[in-house]
């Protein structure tokens, strides 16, 4: 349960960035953006801490996040919404092998673009937003976001939020890998937000 707790975690902090993005044009937790972005760059791992670093710290905003949108908090739904869809789409992703591999292919190619002292420099960020808009973004549902339009029309912030979200996907995956069901997210919330809690304190 620990670790379908930090995946979960991982998309909630997807989803939490995606929104604050689209609300504010910005994000506050820069070390948790990179830690969500970095987690599509781990792929063969012995041990879950490996992805996501063994500091929770750099989960908290995602762990925070769990914690009061599975609790319903009216400032969490949205939020909630984009977690759950980022989950549904994970399901149709799964049986889509050609995405699958198109995915697989560009992150590797994104990686090439990184620079000593810039992981993440424009043309990284341009790379993983056009592969969530040409693989992900066209499947159902698919992800509106609620922000301002001001934002929403600057393209460096929308590509910042398709590549937080095909990180969003990545914790998806290792959601399911854990062995995470929607029938845990109805059945196990309560254990799932407890276990948020004790990691948060960590």
């Amino acid at each position: 349960m620990k670790n379908r707790t930090i995946a979960l975690a991982g998309v909630c902090q997807a989803a939490y960035f995606a929104n604050e993005l689209a609300s504010t044009g910005k994000v506050r937790d820069h070390n948790g953006f990179e830690t969500t972005l970095n987690s599509l760059y781990v792929i063969d791992c012995d041990d879950i801490s490996e992805i996501y670093g063994s500091d929770m710290g750099n989960l908290n905003t995602g762990l925070k996040t769990l914690h009061y949108a599975f609790n319903r908090d009216p400032d969490y739904l949205t939020i909630l919404k984009y977690t759950l869809t980022l989950l549904a789409l994970e399901r149709k992703l799964n049986k889509m092998p050609d995405y699958l591999e198109k995915i697989q292919k560009n992150i590797l190619a994104s990686r090439t673009l990184r620079q000593q002292d810039n992981d993440y420099p424009a043309p990284v960020i341009s790379k993983l937003a056009n592969t969530y808009s040409s693989t992900i973004s066209l499947l159902q549902p698919r992800i509106i976001l609620n922000g301002k339009p001001e934002y929403l029309k600057q393209a460096v912030i929308t590509e910042n939020i398709r590549s937080i979200l095909l990180a969003g996907i990545r914790s998806a995956v290792l959601w399911a890998q854990m062995g995470g069901t929607q029938w845990q997210l109805l059945f196990k919330r309560k254990i799932l937000v407890n276990t948020a809690s004790e990691l948060k304190k960590m």
